[in-house]
């Protein structure tokens, strides 16, 4: 087979196919030669993948890369950096969430001072529940969701209100904006109290308290507890600024429930809420 060059291509010059006599058949020095394939009806021969499998790609398609191997590298990267990125977002925003959602649920306290002894001590540190005495109001809540009844009721506790015995932190009268005070509530809305001689009394009856090791001896006068308002003291009677002296404790201005006493190791676990019971019968007129 003869190659000659012409105009830059390269042409076959073939017997039979450009008019010329066929090669006698047996004559071995002119075999015959089918005619040239156009170029752009060629295929490639069938091609083993790296996984065994087989393709045959035709003119101007690509062949895969190997299994695993990406044909834009670069392209990858930016989309694993970009992966990566949105992931650290929405993990530093799920924390975000999760931060404010137990901050606004919970907060910790120092205890300083001794008006609580021995039940709280001086530096003991406490987690205090500010949800469990949160209310929503009823009437407002009324005008968006029609089946809702107020029923005379303004506010609603979502959980339950201060209980007797609650153990709670509670902003001072005498300075809301700044100091904090940990009492105990004694009486409830409602109730007649009064302080004889440092027994307690309610609606005539006495107010047993297991809590308390060092007794006052002073008295108060008796009073009716209106709606929205709590009677606190603290368990060390003679060293304990409450309601004896600055009056009934709004319920405004009650911060939440110590739920747990996390240090010193020695006080862990759930500060002593103890609730006082009232005897069973009438000891006081």
């Amino acid at each position: 087979m003869d190659v000659t060059e012409s105009a830059g291509e390269e042409q076959l010059n073939v017997p039979g196919w450009d008019g010329s006599p066929p090669a006698a058949e047996g004559d071995r020095t002119a075999p015959a030669v089918s005619p040239p394939i156009p170029f752009e009806r060629l295929r490639w021969a069938p091609q083993k993948t790296a996984r065994g499998g087989r393709f045959e790609p035709s003119v101007g398609v690509v062949a895969p890369a190997p299994w695993g191997v990406s044909r834009k590298p670069q392209a990858a990267g930016r989309s694993r950096a970009r992966s990566l990125v949105r992931e650290v977002v929405e993990t530093s925003m799920l924390a975000l969430l999760v931060f404010l959602a137990v901050r606004a649920s919970f907060q910790n306290y120092r205890v300083e001072g001794h008006s609580m002894d021995p039940t709280l001590q001086n530096g003991e540190f406490l987690l205090v529940n500010k949800l469990v005495y949160s209310e929503i109001n009823v009437a407002r809540l009324s005008t968006f969701i029609p089946f809702i009844d107020a029923g005379g009721q303004t506010q609603r506790s979502i959980f339950h209100g201060p209980q007797r015995g609650d153990i709670i932190v509670l902003r001072d009268p005498r300075d809301t904006a700044n100091q904090r005070l940990v009492k105990r509530v004694i009486g409830l809305p409602g109730d007649t109290l009064e302080v004889v001689d440092g027994h307690v009394y309610i609606n005539g009856r006495l107010l047993i308290e297991p809590y308390i090791t060092q007794p006052w001896h002073g008295s108060t006068p008796k009073i009716t507890i209106p709606a929205g308002d709590y009677f606190v003291m603290g368990d060390n009677r003679d060293a304990s600024w409450d309601s004896r002296y600055f009056g009934l404790l709004p319920r405004d201005l009650i911060i939440g429930k110590a739920a747990l006493s996390y240090w010193p190791l020695s006080k862990f676990g759930e500060p002593a809420h103890a609730s006082p019971t009232l005897a069973e019968t009438v000891t006081r007129p």
